[in-house]
């Protein structure tokens, strides 16, 4: 080839590139410029109110602060966004700061007035051994804490709801949303030597390479373009989150089985939830909205791994790791401690009378006897007998801490089934992390046992106060609890390995002698006449049945295809298991931390939890995904509810218990339209639409006239509506006076 003609083809190859380069920089322009314009606009608010009165500011300040342990992008280890970065990196296309407080409330954050470098609620900080450096962590409060917004004579309100429901869009991936103009901050920065040489001067002002600097910050925009569940072309969440929702479980498993283990893991999933109000909840035996979890720690380790903590499952060839090299991560245990200790001083919200308008106490006691009627029979609170609280969280002071949600059947309550569906019909392949049947057997077998020995003491202890058997039976049962060994010790004893002989042995343990002929003596359990020896039967035959019934979970738990539900808690276990021995934690420090020493065994039924609702009128939307935008609405035949409405802004329709839905002048970007037709967004269920006629032959008799699937009471006048809605104003749970003294810490921390 001549000279001349390889010029021309360099020459050409020069424009080429340049061309592509200025196309490339155009269409970031555009990206930036029409991505400005989608940012919500910023909510003025002239005064602050908080509403959780009674709650100290030292526990309000170490729920906002206390990081749990997570990074950005999620799980990028070394190539987290550092603290540092966030607080000095730019606007794209601008010179102003990313994280001026007057930006970051554009995306629906909270104002924080305690924060040391005035970042929003949630925003905090972790400090990286391995990196030696700090990073910047979202904690729980960004998304559990609310605001309601109220104009009154001419003063515009931000009524602050600690441990409610948050706003913003974190993981929508729409023009305007924080994700992508974060990302385009990293990437403009690191592209545009101008802007990165700014960046630098500040982050380095104490020193440091930039070389290095330019370095890490490509790493951790390759990190964020490589989660492979938000690449737009999979399409992994169809339904789309938008403002105060999140895909929790669809994420959580994505991104602990899918992004730290294998792509063939990544699973579509369409089931956006609200974010749920936390006051109260670390009474309740069950949580999550499928009421899938028993243990506190479970609970916050599981969103700790959702949001974005580091584990590392496999190795950088996608081979296991060494036995004691697994399930290390950056979940901050002592962190969840400090944060779980401040929630459980948390009161629920006190409607604000002087803002919102006065509360009509006549037509609020007319509500209570409604309520009565129709809503504590789910809603509760039911408080738990002092036996079912020792077996189930015996470091409880008492069974008025614990209360016990019922999970509802989806063909009952008629609710979407998205969510609950896919707890129980995803699975996923955890071979590649190693773990074996033999090893899943060892870890859940302990805690099975315990379970059965301390449902078998539960057992006594109620037989020795039935009033239905003979003083001489509740006696000989009351003798019978009084000489059971304390429930965990006998199950860390063992039993006999056969199914049979370990509750033959149990109760022989115990001088009883179960009859085998079991049928007779079953049948006559439940009526008045049984007696000692036929709830002795009774007894053996549950506990036995109860065994087998574990002999069987544990039969058909293959990591290989496991269940969503109970791959989480498998990896939840091994996590925690982990931590203590690498912490030389003792059995009373495991089980104060754990929660109140509560077993982490799941629940897997296809239903959702009602929850007790004192300061239910906070938080809208309701319903699991959001899908009722007020309490009025919730009481209405599902068919009247709204089919479609905007959700986003804040501000607050004290008449109808529920944010304003019209799309507000102007702010066509300050939130989404809410579709109700879409999977995940159903709207039906939960409704008062039985006719007189259908309540009163269900109220004679329920089994011989059940209600349509879905309906839930009877069609409410708006009169009756409105009482209610006037008596869940002031409904508490507690009773009046009510403070929880508090748990004794675990860990000796600050």
């Amino acid at each position: 080839m001549s000279k001349g003609i390889a010029s021309r083809l360099i020459w050409r190859l020069l424009v080429l590139a340049l061309l592509l380069l200025l196309a490339a920089v155009g269409i970031f322009a555009f990206f930036v410029n029409s991505s400005k314009e989608r940012v919500p606009g910023f909510e003025q608010v002239d005064e602050y109110r908080y509403l959780n009165s009674g709650w100290k500011a030292a526990s309000r300040e170490a729920y906002y602060h206390t990081p749990q342990g997570t990074s950005l992008p999620q799980g990028a280890g070394d190539a987290a966004v550092r603290y540092n970065w966030f607080l000095n990196l730019e606007q794209p296309l601008s010179t102003e700061r990313f994280a001026d407080p007057r930006f970051l409330l554009r995306f629906k954050f909270l104002d924080d007035p305690s924060h040391p470098d005035d970042l929003p609620v949630g925003f905090a900080k972790r400090y990286s051994a391995s990196l030696g450096e700090e990073l910047l962590d979202i904690s729980c409060a960004a998304c559990h804490t609310g605001e309601l917004h109220y104009n009154k004579e001419g003063k515009r309100f931000g009524l602050r709801i600690d441990g409610g429901q948050a706003m913003h869009a974190f993981t929508d991936l729409q023009r305007g949303s924080f994700g992508p103009m974060l990302i385009s901050a990293l990437a403009e920065t690191w592209a545009n030597p101008l802007k990165f040489n700014r960046f630098a001067d500040r982050v380095l002002a104490d020193g440091g390479s930039k070389v290095k600097l330019h370095r890490q910050l490509g790493d951790t925009l390759e990190a964020f373009l490589n989660i492979r569940q938000n690449n737009p072309l999979a399409h992994l969440y169809p339904t789309r989150e938008g403002f105060g929702r999140t895909d929790a479980l669809g994420r959580i498993a994505n991104t602990l089985f899918g992004e730290h283990l294998t792509d063939a893991n990544l699973q579509r999933s369409s089931a956006p939830v609200s974010y749920p109000y936390l006051w109260n909840m670390w009474k309740f035996n069950w949580v999550q909205y499928n009421g899938s979890v028993a243990q506190p720690l479970a609970r916050n380790v599981g969103e700790a791994l959702g949001v974005g903590a580091d584990i590392q499952l496999i190795n950088a060839e996608g081979a296991p790791l060494p036995a004691d090299q697994r399930f290390r991560t950056s979940v901050n245990i002592p962190g969840l401690e400090k944060i779980e200790r401040a929630l459980q001083q948390l009161p629920p919200p006190n409607w604000p009378e002087d803002i919102f308008g006065r509360i009509d106490r006549t037509r609020a006691a007319q509500g209570e006897q409604l309520f009565q009627n129709h809503c504590v029979e789910c809603h509760g609170p039911h408080r738990s007998s002092r036996a079912r609280q020792m077996a189930e969280a015996p470091l409880k002071v008492g069974p008025e801490d614990h209360w016990l949600i019922e999970v509802i059947g989806i063909d009952h309550v008629g609710t979407d089934p998205t969510e609950a569906q896919s707890f129980l019909n995803r699975t996923y392949d955890l071979s590649a992390t190693g773990i074996t049947k033999a090893q899943v057997k060892e870890l859940i077998d302990p805690l099975l046992q315990k379970k059965l020995a301390r449902d078998m003491l539960m057992r006594l202890q109620e037989l020795s106060i039935d009033q239905s058997l003979s003083e001489e039976a509740r006696v000989a049962f009351t003798a019978l609890a009084d000489e059971f060994p304390p429930p965990d010790q006998l199950a860390e004893q063992g039993f006999e390995p056969s199914p049979e002989t370990r509750i033959k042995q149990a109760l022989n343990y115990l001088g009883l002698k179960p009859d085998t002929q079991l049928s007779a003596a079953y049948d006559a359990y439940p009526q008045l006449s049984c007696d000692t020896q036929c709830q002795v039967n009774a007894l053996w035959y549950d506990m036995d049945h109860a065994q087998q019934a574990y002999t069987k979970l544990l039969a058909s738990i293959d990591p290989a295809n496991i269940s969503e539900g109970l791959g989480l808690n498998l990896i939840g276990l091994l996590l925690k298991q982990r931590y203590y021995e690498d912490n030389n934690l003792t059995e009373a420090q495991q089980s104060c931390l754990e929660g109140f020493g509560a077993l982490d065994l799941p629940q897997q039924i296809l239903g959702y939890k009602p929850r007790p609702l004192a300061g239910v009128w906070a938080t809208p939307p309701f319903l699991h995904n959001g899908s009722v935008p007020s309490i009025y609405q919730m009481l209405l035949p599902a068919a009247e509810r709204d089919t479609t409405f905007f959700v986003g802004p804040r501000d607050y329709d004290p008449v109808h218990l529920g944010y304003v839905t019209s799309q507000p002048p102007g702010g066509e970007f300050d939130g989404f339209w809410f579709n109700t037709a879409l999977t995940g967004n159903h709207n039906t269920g939960h409704s008062f639409a039985a006719s007189p006629r259908q309540w009163q032959a269900y109220r004679n008799d329920p089994s011989a006239n059940p209600l349509p699937s879905g309906v839930i009471g009877p069609e409410l006048s708006d009169e009756q509506r409105f009482a209610l809605l006037e008596y869940l104003k002031i409904h508490r749970d507690n009773p009046p006076g009510y403070r929880y003294r508090g748990a004794p810490a675990c860990l000796d921390q600050p």
